[in-house]
């Protein structure tokens, strides 16, 4: 058995729903996980608060502004060796229209859509109608701890839903 500890990347997730939707980024055939739909975010960096980073990291990448994030709660993905512990925010009010960048292109999708796609990473898992209870209502928080392997393939979920 392999006891050696994962290094831990801290990181945000935003996820801006509207109607049905969230916005999503779709990565260019110049990244690694090409094809693959994705959440928005990205990794602290040092002097920002969690919720400045989901605000710089939807403009990056999606190139829309957005404010009135709420904190939804914890989502740590574990793969075999290393840890992506992202602090998750939710938000309606935005400004702008996803735009097309360089690594990765963005827009408004169905959510239902989205959770058919065969290459999307694991934290969209949380928009599952099983799971999104923690996400979009304002009584509940969550902690999430999903368990995939290098191909995105989920091994383990452990959900819990707290009250506010």
């Amino acid at each position: 058995m392999n006891n050696k500890i994962k290094p831990i990347r801290k990181a945000v997730r935003c996820y801006l729903i509207k109607d049905n939707k969230v916005v999503v980024t779709k990565y260019k055939e110049s990244n690694k996980k090409a094809g693959y739909y994705e959440i928005p975010g990205g990794k602290i960096e040092e002097g920002e608060t969690a919720e400045q980073t989901a605000i710089r990291e939807m403009k990056e990448e999606t190139g829309l502004k957005i404010k009135d994030l709420k904190y939804k709660g914890n989502m740590l993905v574990e793969y075999p060796n290393r840890i992506f512990d992202f602090e998750v925010f939710i938000c309606d009010e935005y400004k702008g229209k996803p735009q097309d960048f360089k690594e990765n292109t963005s827009e408004w999708i169905e959510i239902n859509e989205l959770l058919k796609k065969e290459k999307i990473l694991s934290n969209i898992i949380i928009l599952d109608r099983f799971f999104i209870k923690g996400l979009t209502n304002d009584e509940y928080s969550f902690k999430m701890h999903i368990q995939v392997d290098e191909k995105e393939n989920i091994l383990s979920v452990n959900y819990k839903l707290e009250e506010i």
